[in-house]
């Protein structure tokens, strides 16, 4: 009992003075699945300061990765695009993947890139840290990369408004509030009369679980200590239920003559081309050594367009390592995944025509900070990102590439 009374106050502490959850638990997740399942890019989350009822965006790129693990569910069965917050902070508007609407789920295809829009209604103030989510069916949410978003102003301004077929401004906030009020109401009272009615009754909990076991101990029936009222009780409840059931169905019909179900086919998308690139990237060897945190990698790059490309990123489970010879990038706030400094290139340049060799150091706290090292204890060990290349005249090029990696402990 003590025990008993120990855990009930543990519950009780924990719901009354509970403590928000501000993260989502990315690292959560297996390192394997953030890195070889969505690979988001270019997502931009703005403006980072709005008013209530001020309209936000989320854009970028997710690339599907080729690389997805054959034990996970993927993409070509079913998929919907999502905001993930740490609740209904804001309200999703409108949403969509290379402007198609998303406003129901769609399949996409492995080894493709997207691009997808989502369009929100900040709801109610406070420090939100805000992600772009695909949800795939049997596999759960693969999360993107966020940023810390602050809402100020008044939840009393905010105002969600539709119109109807009919010509009606419905506030979707306050639709029908007084009647949902009213249908909750009218069932805890039916269970609070039958709490009430089984808690007169005795023996009650533990007593009349030992009347129970002791009736079949002797040889009698269990159901001996349920009296005929409490069966008439039983059936009367039954039957009020069903008529209360369908008084509130005739009453919708008449009220409400015309609806609209929801919605629960699955938007078509059309089918994508395999990706094209000048670029013909191979990795032919991948260490991960422990002491240091550094991932190395070489590459076979041939070069087939007119310009030169220099390896400016490497992207991986939504960490951004930036090669500071080619560009500068610095973290937007603590939690942005960028390690301005991480990625240094050996060999560097590809000109056009020509195949060379290249050796990349992938090099950050990140790795073990995002626990991307358990990716090691995997029986596959693959690992998966994006490289990307730019050229002098503002050419890029997007490449997927994956491959087996050995751990080095020296």
């Amino acid at each position: 009992m003590r025990l008993l009374a120990h855990l009930l106050f543990m519950l009780i502490v924990a719901n009354v003075i509970g403590v928000p959850a501000f993260a989502h638990g990315e690292r959560a997740q297996q390192a394997n699945v953030r890195m070889r399942t969505i690979n988001w890019y270019d997502v931009n989350i703005s403006p980072a300061r709005v008013e209530v009822g001020e309209i936000m965006t989320i854009t970028g790129r997710m690339c599907t990765s080729k690389f997805w693990p054959d034990h996970l569910p993927s993409v070509i069965g079913r998929v919907f695009l999502n905001v993930g917050t740490s609740g209904p902070n804001f309200v999703r508007l409108a949403s969509h993947i290379d402007e198609v609407s998303m406003i129901q789920s769609t399949s996409l295809e492995v080894g493709r890139d997207y691009e997808f829009g989502l369009t929100l209604k900040a709801r109610r103030p406070g420090r939100f840290h805000v992600h772009p989510v695909l949800s795939v069916l049997d596999a759960g949410a693969m999360v993107g990369p966020g940023i810390w978003v602050e809402v100020n102003g008044d939840e009393a301004d905010f105002e969600n408004t539709v119109e109807t077929m009919f010509g009606n401004t419905v506030h979707l906030e306050t639709f029908n509030l007084p009647i949902i009020y009213s249908w909750h109401t009218l069932w805890f009272v039916m269970g609070a009369a039958w709490l009430a009615y089984w808690f007169r009754q005795r023996p009650l909990l533990i007593p009349r679980m030992r009347a129970v076991r002791d009736a079949q101990q002797t040889g009698g029936e269990a159901d001996d200590i349920i009296t005929a009222r409490d069966r008439k009780v039983a059936i009367g409840f039954v039957i009020v239920t069903l008529l209360l059931v369908l008084a509130g169905y005739q009453w919708a019909q008449w009220k409400y003559p015309i609806t609209t179900p929801l919605r629960t086919s699955k938007v078509e998308m059309p089918k994508k081309t395999p990706p094209q690139s000048v670029l013909q990237v191979a990795m032919s060897n991948a260490t991960y050594r422990i002491p240091g945190r550094s991932f190395e990698m070489d590459l076979e790059i041939t070069n087939n367009g007119t310009s030169a490309y220099y390896l400016g990123e490497f992207l991986l489970a939504n960490i951004r390592f930036i090669n500071p010879s080619q560009k500068i990038l610095a973290p937007q706030d603590s939690h942005d995944l960028i390690a301005s400094n991480g990625l240094r290139v050996e060999n560097d340049g590809i000109l056009p025509g020509t195949t060379k060799s290249i050796k990349v150091f992938a090099e950050d706290a990140l790795w073990e900070t995002q626990r991307l090292t358990e990716m090691l204890n995997d029986p596959d060990s693959v690992i998966a990102g994006l490289l990307f290349f730019e050229a002098a005249d503002g050419a890029r090029e997007v490449i997927e590439i994956g491959g087996n990696i050995l751990p080095v402990f020296q």
